[in-house]
């Protein structure tokens, strides 16, 4: 509830402003009055209003709207960073499709906790999505694997099961795979695959040259 969509609505009497007075609201509460300051994010689309109310008329000075902006403002860089960073984490899930049937996900980085619960979310989201029956997990970027994030690929593949998904992991290192068994022994529960393409020819997709 902003004035003209972009500055603060300012009622300083519920009970007598015209676009109120009549209301329910203001029936119930026996008047009062209202400060409005629009939120934005940068390119300019609307998020909703941070409202300020009291049940007693109260006349706003020009200090209470500049703070109520400012308020605004602010919130709207969060949610604007907010926003930013989740499409970040989208594309930090990137899931490739092959053919129908097979994707692919790269991971680089790390794999915590936090990482491992979207890495699941969206696995299990695009594979129910699209039908997927192969989702290949290649490692090649992943700059370090130890005893949790080794237990988190586990959890990931145990619940990829549950959906009639099977996992299959390519791409781990020497170095990462001798950790990967010290960190845990249910590392077999996994197809694990040295590359991409003995992964698909494992599933029994097979390069056709011309």
């Amino acid at each position: 509830m902003v004035k003209g969509g972009r500055e603060p609505l300012i009622i300083d009497n519920l009970a007598t402003h015209d676009s109120t007075k009549d209301m329910e609201v203001t029936k119930n509460l026996g008047g009062g009055s209202l400060i409005g300051a629009p939120i934005y994010y940068r390119n300019g689309d609307n998020y909703g209003t941070l409202c300020g109310l009291d049940t007693k008329p109260f006349h706003y000075t020009e200090d209470h709207i500049d703070l109520f902006k400012a308020m605004a403002n602010l919130l709207g860089n969060v949610l604007e960073l907010e926003r930013a960073n989740s499409e970040i984490e989208s594309l930090s899930v990137p899931i490739v499709p092959i053919s129908k049937e097979v994707a692919v996900l790269p991971i680089i980085g790390e794999v915590n906790e936090v990482r491992t619960e979207r890495l699941m979310e969206r696995a299990l989201a695009e594979s129910a999505k699209n039908q997927i029956d192969y989702l290949i997990f290649d490692l090649s970027g992943l700059v370090n694997i130890h005893r949790e994030s080794a237990a988190h690929l586990l959890k990931i593949g145990q619940s990829l099961k549950l959906i009639g998904v099977q996992m299959i992991v390519t791409g781990i290192r020497p170095d990462l795979a001798m950790k990967a068994v010290q960190a845990t022994n249910e590392f077999d529960q996994i197809v694990v695959k040295s590359n991409l393409q003995q992964a698909l020819n494992w599933i029994g997709y097979r390069l056709i040259k011309n």
